[in-house]
C-alpha cells in the first residue's frame, strides 16, 4: 500500500476537508480567456481565490434556478394544479391566458 499524497494526508487530518477536489478550476477572468484546471496540490492561494469566484457564480446561478422552479411550483399549487398537471399551463390559466 502506498502512502497518501499531500492532498490525501490533508483530507485525513482535517475535518471537513474530505471533499477537497483533485483539481481546481480557475475560470476565464479579465485578460485570461481560457479556463485553467490545475491539480489541487499545485494551486496557489490566488488560484483558490479565483476558483472560489467561479464557484460562487455557479452557486448563484443554481440558487436563482432553484428559486425560479420553486416559484413556479408554488404558484401552480396555489392555482390548484395537481401533481400530474403541467405547471406552466396552470400558471397561464391562472393569469387568463396571458
Amino acid at each position: 500500500m502506498t502512502a497518501p499524497n499531500k492532498l490525501g494526508r490533508l483530507r485525513e487530518r482535517h475535518y471537513g476537508l474530505d471533499k477537497l477536489p483533485e483539481t481546481v478550476r480557475i475560470p476565464a477572468l479579465g485578460n485570461r480567456r481560457d479556463e485553467t484546471v490545475k491539480p489541487f496540490e499545485t494551486a496557489t492561494v490566488d488560484d483558490l481565490a479565483f476558483a472560489l469566484l467561479g464557484l460562487n457564480e455557479r452557486a448563484s446561478a443554481l440558487y436563482r434556478e432553484i428559486d425560479a422552479l420553486r416559484t413556479v411550483h408554488d404558484e401552480a399549487r396555489k392555482a390548484g394544479a395537481l401533481g400530474s398537471d403541467i405547471a406552466i399551463d396552470a400558471l397561464i390559466a391562472e393569469t387568463g391566458g396571458k
